[in-house]
């Protein structure tokens, strides 16, 4: 996230707080989901919650977890100018209010309780309007900036999966094929990687937590998620000597669904898709929306074995464009 993308959305989000009567918006993030807050200010909490104060008209502000002495740290992480220590949230945010007006919400659903009830107390008896199903349907859509991130996040996806594919082919086990594919990653200038793989022929992909490295599993099942500049891309590969029935229908089923794929489209049975960017999960997948960029995977079984095949498409009204598809 950088200070271009953060002042080209902010227009069509104060739109829509001025459509639901709300005179200020705040977004929480927190380390482990802060895409809303990303998305509008770059920032990307490191110690816990954070919270952004995005009034109709004017500045922002961001009130970030730690003591005034670590705010010029936080301040590196955003485009914003006025960064303080959360302190007293509540009471910040309702003399940011002003007296009489709504305040709009985003991203509160994992809010810690206390801090909620607090904020809900100080601006009470005002309305505290959810603007979440308005908000995350405008950034599902992505800009020409975000899809050029989301292209480079697809090519280190590229680089991940060759290599997990190539490791395996070189007599590896899953482990060490998994942390190949996680350095290749790294190495290309991901931010962050991270692989799932199973651990028994066609099973379905799990954390690897232990230290075994099982070898010789036909087909080796992956997932490989991958970051760059704050967007991520991932999908599912399946590796396999002798490719299966199971492998050649996930590819068909797949095959069809990016034929088909476009703005308002259904998918083929057995092909789920879920909205990525700034995060993993971004919205429901179906039907799909133009201007959207989807993970879409095709999971197809047979006699205990199970394949998978993926794609990372961005959807137009009239087709689609591939990312990234994996290997065959």
């Amino acid at each position: 996230a950088d200070e271009a993308r953060g002042w080209d959305v902010l227009p069509e989000r104060r739109a829509a707080m001025a459509q639901a009567g709300a005179a200020a918006l705040v977004i929480h993030g927190h380390p482990g989901n802060y895409g809303a807050m990303a998305y509008v200010t770059g920032f990307t909490p490191k110690l816990g919650a954070a919270l952004a104060l995005v009034p109709r008209e004017g500045a922002l502000r961001i009130l970030a977890p730690g003591t005034p002495k670590m705010m010029d740290i936080a301040k590196r992480l955003t485009w914003v100018e006025d960064v303080r220590p959360l302190g007293n949230a509540p009471k910040t945010i309702a003399e940011f209010l002003g007296e009489g007006n709504a305040l709009g919400s985003w991203a509160f659903g994992a809010l810690p309780q206390a801090l909620y009830a607090g904020i809900a107390a100080a601006v009470a008896p005002r309305a505290l309007i959810a603007l979440d199903p308005a908000l995350d349907a405008l950034r599902r859509r992505k800009s020409p900036r975000e899809l050029e991130l989301m292209r480079g996040a697809a090519k280190l996806l590229a680089t991940a999966s060759d290599a997990f594919a190539a490791s395996l082919r070189a007599g590896k086990g899953v482990r060490s094929a998994a942390l190949a594919a996680e350095r290749a990653a790294i190495a290309a200038g991901a931010q962050d990687a991270r692989v799932l793989a199973s651990l028994s022929p066609g099973g379905v992909p799990l954390p690897l937590d232990a230290a075994s490295d099982e070898r010789a599993l036909d087909p080796a099942n992956a997932g490989i998620a991958v970051q760059n500049h704050g967007y991520r891309a991932s999908g599912y590969v399946s590796v396999a000597r002798r490719p299966g029935a199971a492998q050649a229908r996930a590819r068909q089923a797949l095959a069809a669904a990016l034929a088909a794929a476009r703005g308002g489209a259904h998918l083929p049975d057995g092909v789920a898709a879920n909205a990525i960017g700034l995060s993993l999960e971004e919205g429901p997948g179906d039907p799909l929306e133009a201007g959207a960029v989807y993970a879409v995977t095709s999971k197809a079984a047979e006699g205990g074995e199970t394949a998978y095949a993926s794609a990372l498409i961005a959807v137009t009204e009239n087709g689609c464009e591939v990312l990234w598809q994996e290997p065959a």
